[in-house]
């Protein structure tokens, strides 16, 4: 037996339609595959963007802030840029087989580059040089410049204090010198013991052994003998020689002369060489030796003049008057 199969019309109309639909599926699925495409397209380039980093080499303090809010607005538009693709890419069916990539999730990362120049400012500080912040060689230099300078100055104010020292010592055997010319021979009847105590107060040592010896003993003599004599000494000049620690020579030039009832004897710029000694911090003559010839008495006979000792223990003659002729009777 045979079966007759036949195909109604509604058994057509199935499989017309079956063709439409099997189609359709494979077009929408082609369509979400390219919409899932698309949609992933634009979100790669977000994933690999780079962050853009400004390296601000000095910043000052105050102007911190402002970069820092720039840098804020230029993210915050970036951002809304790429805010538009977003939902396109949302609203496209996602394909089953495919996962579909999740948009890149912009995260606000600590900006480091903010906070490096602060710390750069930091480093370069030490570069900055001022008065107090030299290179170490010319900061040796200065030193030992100064060193060098302030022992100079050292040695010049103990060279300028001891020639100030020396200076003084020759003003003061200056003076005792010229005292001793005004009242070692300056007497007369009135005043020879107190100027006799007034230039023993000037001597010292072998000079005043001498003068109580031979000196006081002759003008007091001299002046019993004659009242009328009169010895008188003038200082003139005085010229300071050698200076020793606590020895001294100097050279006093006097005027000296001789008054008696007989006559005078003038010996202008007689000259003594006077030594020295001091003791107890005063200057004291110690040692004397006459001389001074000149042409107004070098025809004189020398050691006329009495009370002049010679330093070396001898006393000077006694006065002599001018010869003078008696009147014949």
């Amino acid at each position: 037996m045979t079966a007759k199969t036949g195909k109604t019309g509604k058994d057509e109309v199935d499989e017309v339609e079956a063709v439409p639909a099997e189609e359709q599926a494979e077009t929408e699925e082609a369509a979400s595959g390219e919409a899932a495409e698309a949609a992933a397209a634009p979100a790669r380039p977000a994933a690999k963007r780079k962050r853009r980093v400004r390296v601000i080499e000095v910043i000052d303090d105050e102007d911190l802030d402002e970069v820092l809010e720039a840098l804020d607005a230029e993210d915050a538009a970036e951002a809304e840029a790429e805010a538009p693709a977003e939902p396109a890419a949302k609203a496209a069916p996602k394909p089953a087989p495919e996962p579909v990539a999740k948009p890149a999730v912009q995260t606000v990362k600590p900006r480091p580059a903010a906070l490096e120049p602060p710390e750069k400012a930091e480093e370069k500080e030490p570069a900055r040089t001022d008065a107090f912040s030299l290179p170490l060689v010319p900061t040796v230099v200065l030193a030992v410049l100064i060193v060098v300078l302030g022992g100079l100055a050292i040695w010049q104010g103990t060279s300028a204090h001891s020639l100030s020292s020396k200076q003084d010592e020759r003003e003061a055997i200056g003076k005792v010198a010229s005292a001793y010319g005004d009242v070692a021979y300056n007497y007369n009847a009135a005043n020879y013991q107190t100027q006799t105590d007034k230039a023993m107060k000037l001597l010292a040592g072998d000079m005043l052994d001498d003068y109580k010896k031979n000196t006081v003993p002759t003008v007091a003599s001299a002046f019993q003998a004659d009242a009328q004599v009169v010895l008188s000494s003038k200082s003139n000049q005085v010229f300071v020689g050698s200076v020793n620690g606590k020895f001294a020579t100097a050279v006093l030039m006097m005027d000296m002369s001789l008054k008696t009832k007989s006559g005078a004897i003038n010996q202008p710029a007689t000259l003594l060489r006077l030594s020295l000694s001091k003791i107890d911090g005063d200057w004291k003559i110690t040692q004397q030796y006459p001389s001074g010839i000149n042409d107004q008495n070098r025809n004189q006979q020398q050691g006329q003049i009495p009370g002049v000792p010679s330093g070396g223990g001898s006393t000077s003659p006694s006065p002599k008057a001018e010869n003078s002729e008696k009147p014949k009777n």
